[in-house]
């Protein structure tokens, strides 16, 4: 490495020659070279106290280095000039962290000036992220930090005036059964599973429940946006009103998706599908329980999950979870699946 570019990546205030010539791959003359170089630039200092060093030419052991102040008036002069919905003074005290987003900056102020009657007619968040600043994807990344990214006075988030676009629901609808009830899933593996029984067997019906639609929650997707599933029901659905069943891994992050999932959907009908976590406890009895993945704080209302079982069932969800235990729904295989499915006991 070149002594400039040990010494210009250096993090401390002072730098010790012997460390410079010891990480350089020059020789002794271009290390000298240098120094007297960045000395000239401003850039270093030498420590006069910490004495030469006895050879030719002579060197400090020891040299300061010397942040230099950067110079804001060019950035203080375009904050002057940015759209009065920003926060002029914050940005003049700040000028570093205005350059720092300069260029997403001026793209939303040069919008405010010159196009803001566009915010009148809606669009999603990444055509409107595309339509201000040319990248699709920006302002999706900052949705929750929209406030703390742009300094900006008398104007938030929703006055760009955007709809969301959630992913659609990955669905499966048995096409010969007319009345059924929907059962979501949480993991992808069983999803598939029951797909595929109900497919190449016209299997429909689960624990004595007849099920229309599976419904792949895909973890905590269902709950990003409230009211997701009454608006499955209104426009996918178009039929009367039905009861939609969670199914999910047997852990507290599982719990607490399901509560989720009822608190933001208020006028939906959604049950625990209590046969199924009862099957994957019994299941289990021969085998040991895996360690859960999450250490977090417990966020799940465990009292109202366990109001769904038996008080023996209850006992054994406890002694589960607060041993930081788990049951993740994939211990219902294709085999056990079926055989529920059929009414038949599995071997």
């Amino acid at each position: 490495m070149k002594s400039r570019t040990y010494i210009e990546k250096y993090q401390k205030k002072t730098i010790e020659l012997s460390d410079i010539i010891l990480n350089s791959s020059e020789s002794y003359e271009e290390v000298a070279d240098t120094l007297r170089i960045l000395v000239a630039e401003n850039s270093l200092a030498p420590v006069k106290a910490s004495g030469l060093n006895g050879r030719r030419p002579a060197l400090f052991n020891r040299y300061k280095m010397i942040v230099k102040k950067k110079d804001y008036a060019e950035a203080l002069v375009s904050i002057k000039m940015l759209h009065p919905k920003f926060d002029h003074q914050y940005y003049l005290d700040h000028p570093d962290l205005y350059l720092a987003l300069e260029e997403e900056i001026e793209a939303l102020s040069s919008f405010l000036w010159k196009r803001p009657e566009e915010l009148l007619h809606p669009m999603s968040v990444n055509e409107r992220s595309f339509s201000i600043f040319g990248k699709e994807k920006l302002l999706r990344s900052i949705e929750r930090q929209f406030a703390t990214y742009f300094k900006l006075q008398n104007f938030s988030f929703m006055d760009l005036n955007t709809y969301p676009t959630p992913e659609p629901f990955f669905e499966y609808i048995h096409p010969k059964t007319e009345n059924g009830e929907i059962l979501i899933i949480e993991n992808k593996d069983t999803w598939y599973t029951l797909r595929k029984i109900m497919k190449e067997d016209n299997l429909s019906v689960l624990f004595g429940i007849p099920f229309k639609v599976l419904l792949y929650g895909e973890g905590k997707k269902i709950t990003r946006q409230s009211g997701r599933l009454m608006e499955y029901q209104e426009e996918v659905l178009k039929e009367k009103r039905h009861t939609f069943y969670y199914f999910g891994d047997l852990d507290y992050e599982g719990i607490f998706i399901y509560q989720d999932a009822k608190d933001k959907n208020p006028e939906v009908d959604i049950r625990l599908f209590t046969d199924a976590y009862e099957t994957m406890m019994t299941e289990v009895l021969h085998r040991e329980y895996p360690e859960t993945r999450d250490h977090r704080n417990p966020r799940a209302d465990l009292e109202t999950f366990l109001s769904n079982f038996s008080e023996a069932s209850q006992e054994k969800i406890i002694g589960i979870l607060e041993k930081g235990l788990y049951i993740p729904q994939e211990v219902l295989n294709y085999k056990i699946l079926k055989s529920k499915m059929k009414g038949i006991e599995h071997v």
